[in-house]
C-alpha cells in the first residue's frame, strides 16, 4: 500500500521527533559543562596524565611522500615528553626529549645532542606539518588559553560544540586564536583551527587539524587519526595514525634524562 500523504507527514514529523531525542540530549551534555572545564576534559581524554603511544605519521606534499614511524611518552602531569623515531631507517635513533620547557634532540648519525631554543618550537617536525611544541606538548589548550562557548552548530554533518581559545597575555604560544570543536556525546574532540592575527581584530586560518576514527580506549573516546591541513600550503598534509596507546601508567625516570636520549639503540 503506498502511503497517504498525510501518513508520510507523520511519518516525517516523528522522524524529527526522533532525531531530535538523540541528538539534542547530546548536546546538552557538552552545553552543561563549563568551556574551560570542556577543554581540560577533552585534552585529559587525549593525554591523561600519561601517555604512551605507537604512531604512523604519512606525510604528503605535491612532490613525495614520507612515512616516519616513532614512539612517544608524554608526561602531562610532570611537564616532560620523549620521541623515538623508529623508521625510516636513516632517522631511526633519533630522539627528541622535553623536560619543563628545555627541548632537546639527538641525532645519531652524527652523535650530537643539539638543544633546540623556544624560537623553532614552531618549525616543522620531522618534515611534517606538525610543529615540535605539537609532538613535544609544550602548550597546553587548557592551561595557556581562556576559554569561551562558541555554541552548538553543524559542521560537515556531524552536530558540534565549540570553544573559542584566546591566549593568555603571558602564555608562551603564538596561535591568537584557537577554535576547538568537540563531538557532543562522547566530548571527543572533531577539529582544532589555529589561527593568525596579521591585523587587529582580523584573524586568518592557517591550518587545521581534524580528528577521526574514534574508538574506546581506556574508558574514553579516543580519535586514532590526526590529520593536519596547513591552509598556506596546497596539496600538503600530514596523517597520523595511532597504532597503539596506553595512558596513566607511571613512566621510569630515566627515560627523561640525557643519558636516555643518547641511548640509540634503546628504540623500542
Amino acid at each position: 500500500m503506498r502511503p497517504t500523504a498525510g501518513s508520510a507527514y507523520r511519518l516525517g514529523v516523528l522522524r524529527w521527533l526522533l532525531i531530535g531525542v538523540l541528538v539534542w540530549p547530546a548536546a546538552g551534555r557538552a552545553q552543561s559543562f563549563d568551556p574551560a572545564e570542556l577543554i581540560e576534559r577533552v585534552e585529559r581524554s587525549l593525554r591523561g596524565d600519561t601517555v604512551r603511544m605507537r604512531a604512523e605519521m604519512r606525510i604528503t606534499t605535491p612532490r613525495w611522500t614520507r612515512v616516519v614511524e616513532f614512539s612517544s611518552w608524554d608526561d602531562r602531569a610532570g611537564d616532560r615528553s620523549f620521541i623515538r623515531i623508529l623508521s625510516p631507517r636513516k632517522d631511526r635513533g633519533t630522539g627528541f626529549l622535553r623536560v619543563q620547557g628545555t627541548f632537546w634532540t639527538w641525532l645519531p648519525r652524527v652523535e650530537r645532542t643539539l638543544r633546540i631554543p623556544p624560537s623553532m618550537m614552531l618549525q616543522s617536525w620531522m618534515g611534517s606539518d606538525f610543529t615540535n611544541d605539537d609532538l613535544a606538548r609544550e602548550s597546553s589548550l587548557s592551561e595557556d588559553y581562556s576559554a569561551r562557548s562558541l555554541g552548538g552548530r553543524e559542521r560537515e554533518g556531524t552536530r558540534a560544540w565549540g570553544v573559542e581559545l584566546t591566549p593568555h597575555a603571558d602564555a608562551p604560544v603564538v596561535w591568537a586564536r584557537v577554535e576547538a570543536w568537540i563531538e557532543p556525546e562522547t566530548l571527543a574532540p572533531l577539529s582544532l583551527l589555529y589561527y593568525d592575527e596579521p591585523d587587529p581584530g582580523r584573524f586568518e586560518l592557517l591550518r587545521e587539524l581534524r580528528f577521526s576514527d574514534v574508538r574506546p580506549v581506556q574508558g574514553r573516546a579516543f580519535p586514532h587519526t590526526w590529520l593536519m591541513l596547513p591552509r598556506d600550503k596546497p596539496g600538503h598534509s600530514t596523517e597520523m595514525h595511532i597504532v597503539s596507546s596506553v595512558f596513566d601508567e607511571p613512566f621510569d625516570e630515566a627515560l627523561f634524562t640525557q643519558e636516555h636520549l643518547r641511548r640509540a639503540t634503546g628504540v623500542r
